[in-house]
């Protein structure tokens, strides 16, 4: 059993300063972006066109939005195609993708157990639609690592925005904003954190860009998932 005690919660109960722990998806606990570009390229190709290599071997440019994505294939489609092109995309990525490289960062499956030993609740927040990542993770067997998740599409009305969801689970949750961290890569997880007044740990493993998070002037702004560990298990 993969999920068998390790023999550490006990330890770890007593003096861990959060109990919520919020995880950003893409960038903090998995790498996703070959699965993205994966779908970008399926789109592509049925719009008769390609990605210029180069441009999908930086991660980077995921950072960009669809519309100037699709701008970049080669030739350029017309413009009409262009909601051709995003529908394909979301289909793809949502529905006939396997995710054979999406993976969890290095040490990040034993931190999950740890903190779940140790009675620490694992919730994630993320930007992604919440069909696909419910499908990653009964794909990749990593649903029963957490304890709930949130996604911008997961409650009825508009879209929430990260910090929007943050306020939610803090709402329903009830705790002190102390026993709350929030972990992500990018400047907007910071900002979202930031908004309500909780603990933020950035990540530069991931595809944030490391110059915009130091930036943010944050008490943790760590390089390796156990510089993380660290934080949460000794609450340095």
């Amino acid at each position: 059993d993969r999920l068998r005690s390790r023999g550490l919660g006990d330890v770890y109960k007593r003096q861990m300063k959060y109990k919520m722990i919020l995880w950003d998806f893409d960038g903090t606990l998995a790498y996703t972006g070959k699965d993205v570009w994966n779908s970008l390229e399926y789109a592509a190709e049925k719009c008769g066109g390609r990605l210029p290599e180069e441009f999908v071997s930086e991660d980077s440019n995921l950072g960009k939005s669809v519309k100037e994505i699709f701008q970049r294939i080669v030739p350029v489609p017309e413009e009409e195609k262009y909601e051709m092109f995003e529908e394909l995309v979301r289909v793809h990525y949502r529905t006939l993708s396997e995710y054979q490289d999406t993976y969890l960062y290095p040490g990040i499956y034993e931190l999950l157990l740890d903190m779940k030993e140790a009675g620490i609740i694992n919730y994630i927040i993320t930007m992604k639609p919440e069909e696909a990542l419910e499908r990653i993770l009964e794909k990749k067997g990593w649903t029963e690592l957490f304890d709930s998740w949130i996604s911008p599409d997961s409650l009825p009305g508009k879209e929430r925005t990260k910090s929007e969801m943050i306020a939610y689970v803090m709402q329903k949750s009830g705790m002190e904003k102390s026993r709350y961290v929030y972990i992500g890569d990018t400047w907007s997880d910071a900002a979202a954190a930031k908004e309500n007044e909780i603990d933020c740990i950035a990540v530069t493993y991931g595809d944030g860009d490391t110059q915009l998070l130091r930036a943010q002037h944050l008490k943790y702004c760590v390089q390796t998932v156990s510089e993380v560990e660290k934080i949460l298990k000794e609450g340095v």
